[in-house]
């Protein structure tokens, strides 16, 4: 079993640090894409190059993995609909959001997306949210509330802070899509890695192709070489290995935990934004930090339960 880890680890560890290093480089996607909305950068331009860039490195580690031979039309319902709606939906929805909102927020507003994933499993699959899973939701939102009290102070809340909110809300709505449809896919696939990048490289092209009419249509792509780092560093990192560990830990973990454990993305994204973007630390930034990594814990200690998957394939 080829998974970067080795062998021995439980299937639950495993899914737990997939998770974190795909929260970790997530956590840099945001207070990223704010620099540069705020270099005046289009984020149209942005979040169609870091497909192609996202496709780039699958299509590499496939190609060194000698896997490139697989069925482009298989499942093409499916595909198709975790394409347009979580990733390329989503993209655009998050990179829209970033015009309005500091990154901390948006990752707050996507961060709903454990809402329709725990609404999702129970309407399709019956499966009720777990004791743990319920605190573990309760406890992350009492910590978003927190952080969103310690934003009063900011600038970039006074202008077009309805429409960032309302896009954030859909950018949540549509990841939350993401997780659950993918999930159903990359369940059964947990012994077979290299399928899971096959799925992703198919989601991704797709994604790519319908984002390309905005890479000849931009006015403001990057104008500088640090504007460039960023971008690519965001299509390498955030598109492509960040979806790799992410679809690795969807198959290891139970559907709303790995909901759930998305939340930690606030934290990361809150630490990159005080590095970078000068966020100043606060009472209330400090305690919903700790109540979000609290319910990470929580979850940590959540039994393995079965899986149980619905045919949506096409």
């Amino acid at each position: 079993m080829p998974y970067f880890f080795g062998q021995t680890a439980d299937c639950m560890s495993q899914g737990f640090l997939y998770a974190l290093i795909a929260l970790f480089l997530w956590g840099i996607h945001g207070p990223a894409g704010r620099y540069l909305s705020l270099q005046g950068v289009d984020m149209y331009f942005v979040f169609a190059l870091r497909f192609w860039l996202g496709s780039l490195v699958l299509f590499l580690y496939l190609m060194i993995k000698k896997s490139l031979r697989f069925a482009w039309f298989e499942n093409k319902k499916q595909i198709l609909l975790i394409a347009i709606v979580g990733i390329f939906g989503n993209s655009l929805l998050y990179h829209l959001t970033l015009n309005y909102l500091p990154g901390t927020l948006v990752m707050v507003l996507e961060n709903l997306s454990p809402i329709f994933v725990l609404f999702a499993s129970f309407y399709y699959l019956r499966v009720k949210p777990s004791l743990k899973e319920i605190a573990a939701l309760l406890v992350s939102f009492i910590g978003i509330g927190l952080i969103i009290l310690s934003k009063d102070k900011f600038p970039e809340l006074q202008d077009g802070y309805t429409v960032g909110v309302i896009l954030g809300i859909f950018t949540g709505l549509s990841f939350g899509a993401y997780i659950f449809y993918s999930a159903q896919y990359v369940q059964p696939l947990k012994n077979d890695p290299i399928k899971i990048i096959q799925f992703l490289l198919k989601v991704f092209v797709v994604s790519a192709v319908l984002g390309t009419p905005f890479l000849f249509t931009s006015k403001a792509p990057p104008a500088n070489s640090i504007e460039w780092f960023w971008l690519i560093e965001m299509g390498v990192f955030q598109s492509g290995f960040a979806y790799i560990f992410w679809n690795y830990a969807l198959s290891r973990l139970n559907t709303n935990t790995a909901s759930i454990l998305f939340l930690l993305t606030i934290v990361f994204t809150t630490i990159n934004e005080i590095l970078f973007l000068g966020l100043r630390l606060n009472t209330y930034l400090v305690a919903g930090s700790i109540m979000i990594f609290l319910a990470g814990y929580l979850l940590s200690f959540q039994s393995k339960s079965s899986v149980k998957v619905i045919d949506i394939k096409g």
